[in-house]
């Protein structure tokens, strides 16, 4: 992802040092000293989603449930793998024509915590563990310890009594 946000910032017209070496598209040369390659061909299947493409095509084929499940909001969009450049064609363009980022209105919602329990304004609630202290993990761990020389305490003495 890093790597595809600088190829996007270099293509947009910022200077910014870099190599190809860690693009897709590059291979190093079999021998020290040798010419190395960089196909910009394979760098921009990726950029328009040959990978994603080829992936949708193949789950089509193969498991047709799990393609629903995992392209379902392409589906719904009516994009299928034959669309996908076009897809990403057309976000490059919308792009070039407005490159300024616009913020989003907030939604206003607020979370109020009770010890682990997190209740959401929209009315949802989740779950956080708080981190336990190092002192809390090994009083935990020797609490453990403790039972468990317990029950084997226990079991030794219930085995003297039955010799």
């Amino acid at each position: 992802r890093m790597w595809g946000a600088l190829k996007g910032a270099v293509d947009g017209g910022l200077h910014i040092p870099h190599t190809n070496k860690k693009f897709p598209g590059f291979k190093a040369s079999d021998e020290k000293g040798g010419e190395s390659e960089y196909d910009a061909d394979a760098h921009k299947e990726k950029i328009f989603g040959g990978c994603v493409k080829d992936y949708m095509e193949m789950l089509a084929e193969e498991d047709p449930t799990k393609y629903e499940a995992h392209f379902s909001k392409y589906i719904g969009a009516d994009i299928d793998g034959e669309k996908i450049e076009d897809m990403y064609t057309e976000a490059h363009e919308k792009i070039r024509a407005d490159p300024d980022y616009e913020m989003t209105e907030k939604k206003g919602i607020t979370h109020a915590r009770e010890a682990e329990k997190i209740t959401s304004s929209d009315g949802t609630d989740h779950v956080r563990f708080n981190k336990l202290t190092l002192e809390q993990r090994r009083a935990k761990v020797a609490m453990k310890i403790a039972k468990a020389q317990e029950m084997l305490m226990a079991v030794d003495a219930d085995d003297a009594e039955d010799e």
